[in-house]
C-alpha cells in the first residue's frame, strides 16, 4: 500500500509538473473568442480632473445569470468630486473562495466599479487550478454597480459583502490612478492571471502599504479572498469603529427589496435614503 501511495504521488507530481512545463510555452494574447462579459477591455482617458472610461460594463442578466443585453457605455467621472472607496467580497463557494472588487464612490452621486478577473474565452468555466496554468488572460473590468454586484447579488445569489475603506480621497484618487494605467497597458501588453500570484485579490492589496510582499503570497487570508476583509481590519482600512462581526453584518447586502435595474442601486444597498424621483 504505501508503495502505491508513493506511485501514486511520483505520477502525481509528474502529471503537475508536465502541465506546468506546457504551459509554460504559451503566451498571453489578446486575440479570442471572449466571453461576452469579458469581450472588451476597458481604457481610461485622463485630461486633468476629467476622467472618461471607455467600454464599461452595464450589462442586465436573466435569472439563469446569462447575460441579457450587452451594454459597453462610455462615461465620465470628475476627479476632484472622488470622495469615498468601497471594498467588496462576493462568496461564490465555501472555505473562503471569493471575487474580490473595489467601487470608487464621487460625490455627484456615480460610482466607479473596478474588477479584477480571469478573462473567459465562450468555451471555458473557471477553475482556481487552471488559473495556475496560464489558462486565462488578466482582464480589469470596470462597470456599473448594478452589473458587477447585481449580477452576484440579485441573480447568482452570492453572499456579498460591501464595506467602506477608511482612506483619505487623496490616497484613493492615487490607487484608482495606478489601477487605470495598469487596465490601459493590457491593450498593448497583455498578461496571465494567476490564481496565486496574480488575481482579483492580490492586483488590490499589493497597494496596501503596511503589507510586505511576503504577507501578500503567503497570508491565507489573501490566498483565500474569502478572509481577506478580516485582514482589511486588522489593518485598520475598514471606516468605523464596529466589532469586526458586526462590520461584517452591516456590510452585507440583502437583495430583499432592492431591484437590480433600480436607478438608485448603490444608495439601497448602502442602506442609505434615496432622494425621490419625480412624477
Amino acid at each position: 500500500m504505501k508503495r502505491l501511495f508513493r506511485f501514486l504521488g511520483v505520477l502525481l507530481f509528474g502529471v503537475v509538473a508536465l502541465l506546468t512545463l506546457v504551459a509554460q510555452l504559451r503566451s498571453p494574447s489578446q486575440v479570442g473568442d471572449w466571453q461576452a462579459v469579458h469581450r472588451k477591455l476597458a481604457q481610461a482617458e485622463i485630461d486633468g480632473d476629467r476622467l472618461t472610461v471607455r467600454n464599461l460594463r452595464n450589462f442586465s442578466y436573466a435569472d439563469d445569470g446569462t447575460v441579457g443585453e450587452v451594454r459597453y457605455e462610455d462615461r465620465d467621472y470628475d476627479l476632484s468630486g472622488l470622495e469615498s472607496l468601497w471594498y467588496g467580497l462576493s462568496h461564490f463557494a465555501p472555505l473562503g473562495l471569493a471575487h474580490s472588487f473595489l467601487s470608487f464612490g464621487f460625490d455627484d452621486g456615480e460610482f466607479l466599479a473596478l474588477s479584477v478577473e480571469a478573462r473567459l474565452e465562450t468555451q471555458q468555466s473557471y477553475s482556481p487550478f487552471l488559473g495556475l496554468l496560464r489558462a486565462y488572460e488578466l482582464i480589469y473590468v470596470a462597470a456599473d454597480e448594478r452589473d458587477v454586484i447585481g449580477v452576484r447579488s440579485h441573480v447568482r445569489g452570492e453572499e456579498v459583502l460591501l464595506y467602506e475603506i477608511d482612506v483619505a480621497p487623496a490616497q484613493a484618487r492615487e490607487l484608482l490612478l495606478i489601477m487605470l494605467g495598469t487596465m490601459n497597458e493590457l491593450h498593448d501588453r497583455p498578461r496571465f492571471y494567476n490564481t496565486l500570484l496574480d488575481n482579483c485579490t492580490t492586483n488590490i492589496l499589493q497597494h496596501a502599504r503596511r503589507l510586505t510582499r511576503w504577507d501578500l503570497y503567503t497570508d491565507y487570508r489573501v490566498i483565500l479572498p474569502g478572509y481577506s476583509d478580516a485582514l482589511a481590519y486588522e489593518l485598520g482600512a475598514i471606516a468605523g469603529d464596529l466589532p469586526f462581526e458586526e462590520a461584517r453584518e452591516e456590510a452585507r447586502i440583502d437583495p430583499g427589496g432592492i431591484a437590480v435595474d433600480d436607478p438608485n442601486f448603490s444608495d439601497a444597498i448602502r442602506g442609505r435614503p434615496t432622494a425621490s424621483l419625480p412624477e
